[in-house]
């Protein structure tokens, strides 16, 4: 148990890489876009409700979150701050955090609550925190319904994360998540397979709570509509888990990014839209986070194991970053064999999102709001 850093209130379960409860969390979340219409209720900014636990002025209470973002990226360590960690962070001081396992994506409800419904398991949200339960085998149905909840989730962690996301158009939005989600999607869950399967380099997250494996790929096909040729499916998808499965274990295992160097791999992921049909100013303010990404991690670096041995730890981070671009290929040709056995078609969420056919996006960010 640990006092949240802006309320002042106990939690059990801290957010956003800070000691900050789950209310503040969300309330940081949905206000911080809105930062510059506010105003302070008393005029005075000094609305201070530190350890009452009840704000009643938002500004003050945002501003209170902005401080303990500022202060524990510095890392100053302040009698009003109590628990703030003092290590130095790859991030702004307008950004949360780079901390993988306080992340938005590993700790939001939204992601691991509703995936453990579709497979049937209502868990009080703090028992599922601490990931006591069953990790199934992947079907294709809860595949495809979990991959919409991870569209969702990531809107909300690129809004948290990158102040000026919530400021360009929505069709720059989804080309930016669409373009992120597989990779995305194959480093976390592989980051997350290390430390839940370590000794099983075959096997991996196919979902946040269900997992892929060679001697599992039979069980994938089970809830197809169509299961006629689910058999030759299920030997590619078991040529495909061996192939890709092994080679990002591989990597992972030889590079050993750690918390930090993951979330900078998924900042860069995020911005990198090489050859995709981005504007001008889409491509300048992804190249300005890139570069400043990278400036953050060789300072980071300079301070710890130095300059030339900080330049070949991010080419390391780069080649993972190649492989997991390597498997978006080999995605699109696995799921292109699965469409031509019809057991995918164009109404498969999955299938669209991979091949980046033309789809609805106001049902994907409605999904589940």
């Amino acid at each position: 148990m640990t006092t949240c850093l802006v309320c002042g209130k106990k939690t059990p379960v801290t957010h956003m890489g800070l000691d900050v409860c789950r209310a503040c969390a969300v309330f940081y979340k949905r206000n911080k876009p809105l930062e510059a219409t506010m105003a302070c209720v008393e005029g005075t900014r000094e609305c201070d409700d530190f350890q009452k636990g009840n704000y009643s002025c938002r500004q003050c209470r945002l501003d209170r979150f902005n401080f303990v973002i500022k202060t524990c990226s510095k890392g100053n360590d302040l009698a009003l701050l109590p628990s703030c960690s003092s290590s130095p962070r790859l991030s702004s001081p307008d950004i949360p955090p780079l901390i993988h396992d306080q992340t938005l994506i590993d700790r939001t409800p939204l992601y691991q609550n509703n995936e453990l419904a579709l497979r049937g398991i209502e868990m009080d949200p703090f028992i599922a925190n601490k990931e006591e339960y069953e990790i199934a085998p992947c079907t294709y149905q809860v595949m495809n319904q979990a991959v919409r909840i991870m569209i969702v989730t990531l809107f909300d962690f690129a809004a948290a994360l990158f102040p000026e996301f919530m400021e360009i158009s929505l069709a720059d939005k989804w080309l930016l998540i669409r373009n992120f989600q597989t990779t995305f999607h194959c480093l976390e869950s592989h980051m997350r397979s290390q430390r839940f399967f370590p000794t099983e380099t075959g096997k991996c997250f196919g979902t946040y709570t269900t997992y892929l494996a060679p001697d599992a790929s039979g069980v994938y096909f089970n809830d197809c509509v169509n299961k006629q040729n689910a058999g030759e499916a299920a030997r590619t998808l078991e040529h495909c888990i061996k192939q890709n499965c092994f080679t990002i274990r591989e990597h992972l295992d030889r590079v050993k990014p750690n918390d930090e160097e993951f979330m900078a791999m998924l900042a860069i992921a995020f911005w990198s839209i090489e050859g995709t049909p981005a504007h001008e100013d889409l491509i300048e303010l992804s190249s300005r986070y890139r570069t400043e990404i990278l400036t953050r991690m060789m300072l980071r670096y300079k301070e710890t194991i130095g300059a030339m041995e900080g330049t070949r730890r991010i080419g390391q981070l780069y080649d993972v970053l190649g492989t997991l671009k390597k498997t978006e290929e080999n995605l699109k040709w696995e799921y292109e064999v699965y469409r031509m056995l019809d057991l995918f078609d164009d109404h498969t969420y999955m299938y669209k999102l991979q091949m980046h056919k033309p789809d609805t996006i106001c049902k994907s960010l409605n999904y589940l709001r």
